[in-house]
């Protein structure tokens, strides 16, 4: 399968209108495919995957109270996707709130919202627990001024499907095996993704039978997905970034025509 499934992405990638870095990872079953996996992009909305994981890993050290509100200012207010810039100021989400809006809804003012509760640095020091080398949290939503001067959040391919495994196999760790994330607090945040209302990607070509937890991310020419995506027959995780790639609607087209490949042969192998 592993073979076959390559041999199929090489071939979509080879003719792709954009840069394409892609990871697969079974779950439920030995596949590992990497193709520009450790190819380093602009993460745009895609930080917002670690950064949830984060926040939970913040939780279960007693280090937040998911029931904790957070009063919205006029100052908080962030362009972009997102719903909670359009509210009366002075409204008290909770926490947990806010990190559903910064996935369901991708809202930037919620992200900024918890940046800002947290901090950038609890954030980094997760992801180096985790070993990851590339995926990094160094600003805000919409924060140019950090951007320029070369403060960017970034992420490649493998790091995040390799989350999003951990994740749905049901424990985090860290690289020394400290349990970082327990699998209820695993369950919580698939829960959380599985209400993405962005599905033009990943899940747009697949079957009713099919169930997705996905987590989108667009910035300046970079389209991306990265999922959860479960078969009757096992799980599997796949992302997607993209760079390059002029038009948004041909982007999201691409990345669910691989996804539409990799579900139907795996599928078809695993029977």
């Amino acid at each position: 399968m592993q073979q076959r499934i390559l041999a199929q992405l090489q071939e979509k990638i080879h003719h792709a209108p954009a840069e394409v870095g892609l990871a697969l990872r079974g779950v439920d079953f030995d596949l590992q495919v990497n193709i520009n996996g450790d190819m380093v992009f602009r993460s745009a909305s895609i930080i917002k995957v670690p950064l949830l994981a984060g926040l939970f890993w913040m939780s279960e050290r007693g280090l937040l109270d998911w029931n904790e509100k957070l009063s919205l200012r006029d100052d908080d207010r962030t362009p972009g996707s997102g719903i909670l810039r359009e509210l009366h100021t002075g409204l008290e989400p909770t926490l947990h709130d806010l990190a559903v809006l910064m996935v369901v809804l991708s809202d930037n003012t919620a992200t900024n919202m918890l940046i800002d509760r947290v901090g950038v640095e609890p954030i980094q020091e997760f992801l180096h627990l985790l070993g990851f080398h590339h995926t990094t949290l160094q600003r805000k939503m919409y924060d140019f001024a950090a951007a320029e001067q070369g403060r960017e959040n970034l992420c490649c391919a493998t790091e995040i499907a390799d989350l999003l495994q951990w994740m749905a196999q049901g424990e985090i760790r860290a690289t020394d095996g400290r349990l970082l994330v327990s699998g209820a607090g695993c369950e919580r945040m698939l829960d959380i993704m599985r209400g993405q209302f962005y599905r033009d990607q990943i899940p747009y070509h697949l079957p009713d039978e099919a169930r997705v937890a996905n987590k989108t991310g667009e910035i300046s020419g970079h389209h991306h997905d990265s999922a959860v995506v479960w078969t009757p027959s096992g799980c599997y995780t796949l992302v997607v970034l993209t760079r390059g790639c002029g038009h948004r609607r041909i982007a999201a087209q691409f990345i669910a025509d691989l996804s539409l490949t990799v579900y139907e042969t795996v599928r078809q192998a695993t029977g």
